[in-house]
């Protein structure tokens, strides 16, 4: 085919946006703000040899072998709307500090699960509803139903006592991050160990009090989702309303 009259592109590489598609970026810049975000956050032990078979081989498992679930809803958020999300993760060291080894992630939206692929490296996946909502018998119940009809993590928490802001511990997150080869060889283009906090900030009410209650709690999770890290033993259950900065993250480690 003749091409004598041939015209290149005027795309330039210091045109490109931040994101894909590079003409036309699908989300903005950060940090991205969380408004109004509620969430039930339960830490309990799990399975050590379950949680070993996950873990990177650079990680640490902190023992006894605890998990955690962090079931929240969204209302306002600059990052493309609100939505529902749960993650679960495992507690462990890298380098002698404490992260959260993020293992498993589900949300609600498209633009939520392209963000956390693409920048930081969560593998997200899609489902078919999470929320959460307070039952008249006091309970606030987190339901995460992955198709229609398929409820594979429900949680409540029994809000019986306020806590300070200072029950929260802010724990930095751990994700491997792995970009495909497009040749389809058996090594990823891309892979990195990458961290990234998310720092919740309680909503303070007009008495001065945070907005943290802790409580007795339920956890069942269905085997087959990624979230089903088996509970053993809660030891630690809350529910809250907060506001929280989504920063950009860091490289721990680059494999590829």
């Amino acid at each position: 085919m003749s091409n004598a009259n041939a015209k290149c592109g005027r795309l330039t590489v210091d045109q490109w946006g931040r994101t894909m598609p590079a003409h036309s970026a699908s989300y903005g810049t950060g940090p991205w703000y969380y408004r109004d975000t509620e969430a039930i956050m339960l830490t309990y032990l799990t399975d050590e040899d379950m949680a070993l078979d996950i873990l990177p081989s650079d990680l640490e498992l902190i023992l006894p072998a605890t998990a955690f679930m962090v079931l929240e809803v969204n209302h306002f958020t600059t990052s493309g709307g609100p939505y529902g999300e749960v993650y679960t993760g495992i507690m462990c060291t890298y380098e002698g500090q404490v992260y959260g080894y993020t293992n498993a992630v589900y949300v609600t939206t498209e633009n939520a699960l392209t963000m956390g692929r693409e920048i930081w490296g969560f593998g997200k996946k899609m489902a078919h509803r999470i929320e959460l909502k307070q039952l008249g018998t006091g309970l606030v119940e987190g339901v995460v139903e992955l198709n229609e009809g398929n409820i594979v993590a429900r949680a409540t928490v029994l809000p019986e006592r306020n806590e300070p802001a200072g029950s929260m511990q802010d724990l930095p997150l751990a994700v491997l991050k792995i970009v495909p080869d497009v040749a389809g060889g058996d090594k990823p283009a891309l892979a990195q160990l990458n961290s990234v906090l998310f720092k919740g900030v309680p909503h303070r009410g007009p008495d001065g009090k945070d907005e943290v209650y802790s409580g007795p709690a339920t956890l069942e999770v269905n085997a087959h989702s990624d979230v089903n890290l088996p509970v053993v033993e809660i030891v630690d259950a809350k529910y809250l309303r907060m506001t929280a900065d989504l920063p950009y993250g860091q490289v721990l480690k680059s494999y590829a």
